[in-house]
């Protein structure tokens, strides 16, 4: 049986030290940060670890990324030099987790074996003082091993109740795209995966950086070196088609072929919509947002299928787009016409 533990403001204490015990006791729970909800054990724990890819089925070569709330935790769990330290003091807390070198402390199943480990500082009242009472916290995203993140604690009762040993009940996230990471393990720096905290502004604190392939989230990596590498994410049950061009997209949409679709889209494009549709949002935080959703929004309804527009990549806009290629069961590229898309959308129905 899992406990929903409701928190607010008269109760915010109590319910920290109930979340806290569990961990402490070896047990699992899920908790919200800035990007999306975690789901939490104790990151010295080799045994709690592995309660968590259990609950997820998740894969074990796919790493969890370790929680702190004070850098002299940073420098329990990671190896991190002073320039390097001096530069994160003005970064977190926030949205962006570092691949550094793992200290012994740290137990192999965290990192699925490797030499390195991910840390996050994150922004969030309620995680910071569940992490500040608790000590590191291993956390991936508390979904079920490739489904849509939870961006909305009701969606955690729903998908993982029985999975788990308690669930703070706070409501939605903030951003609803997780953390951007960021390999600072090699020089320059290199962006593994996209997300909350932008490229631009990575470059404006750190210095250029290289960007991995595998981050624009047309394909997977062959090695999970964090999470969100290796494994086709986010997605929802039902099949969703990216229509890259924007006038393609508009074009679909406003025909019968979208007729057992539900179009994912901006305030902007709504208005092509000629059957159901979700609007994302006026601008990319808003899209970032409800991404994840309206992509269980989707599951839920008595449509067949999704298709979502494409967005443009600067700022959130780069995380966003890795998470929706990862999670489109088929792409429409800019290069394919308008028949070439309808054909292949025809094949799915």
């Amino acid at each position: 049986m899992t406990l929903v533990i409701d928190i607010n403001k008269d109760n915010f204490n109590n319910a920290i030290n109930t979340a806290s015990e569990i961990i402490k006791g070896g047990g699992t729970v899920v908790f919200p940060t800035e990007t999306v909800y975690g789901l939490g054990a104790d990151a010295l724990s080799s045994e709690a670890c592995g309660k968590i890819f259990q609950a997820k089925k998740r894969p074990a070569d796919n790493p969890l990324i370790v929680h702190v709330s004070n850098f002299d935790m940073v420098k329990q769990v990671a190896e991190i030099n002073d320039d390097l330290l001096i530069k994160m003091r003005k970064i977190w807390p926030g949205p962006l987790t570092l691949l550094l070198k793992k200290k012994k402390i740290v137990p192999d199943v965290v990192t699925s074996n490797m030499d390195t480990v991910c840390i996050r500082f994150p922004d969030n009242e309620i995680a910071l003082a569940l992490i500040e009472k608790t000590g590191p916290i291993a956390a991936p995203s508390a979904n079920i091993a490739t489904k849509p993140s939870i961006v909305d604690s009701s969606d955690a009762i729903k998908e993982l109740d029985g999975r788990v040993d308690a669930i703070i009940n706070a409501g939605r996230v903030k951003y609803g795209v997780e953390s951007t990471i960021l390999d600072v393990t090699c020089s320059p720096y290199e962006l593994l995966r996209p997300g909350a905290f932008s490229l631009e502004d990575i470059k404006k604190l750190l210095g250029d950086v290289h960007i991995d392939s595998v981050a624009w989230g047309y394909k997977e990596s062959s090695k999970a070196l964090t999470p969100g590498m290796k494994y086709r994410h986010y997605a929802p049950s039902k099949k969703l088609i990216l229509i890259e061009n924007n006038q393609k997209f508009q074009e679909f949409v406003q025909s019968d072929l979208s007729m057992d679709f539900i179009a994912l889209c901006s305030m902007e494009n709504a208005a092509y919509a000629k059957y159901d549709k979700f609007i994302l949002g006026n601008d990319i935080y808003e899209v970032a947002h409800n991404l994840f959703y309206y992509f269980r929004m989707l599951d839920s309804s008595d449509k067949k299928f999704g298709v979502i527009q494409s967005f443009p990549e600067n700022g959130m806009g780069f995380g966003v787009m890795n998470r929706i290629r990862k999670a489109s069961y088929s792409i429409i590229k800019d290069k394919e016409n308008i028949d070439n898309i309808n054909n292949v959308l025809n094949e799915y129905r």
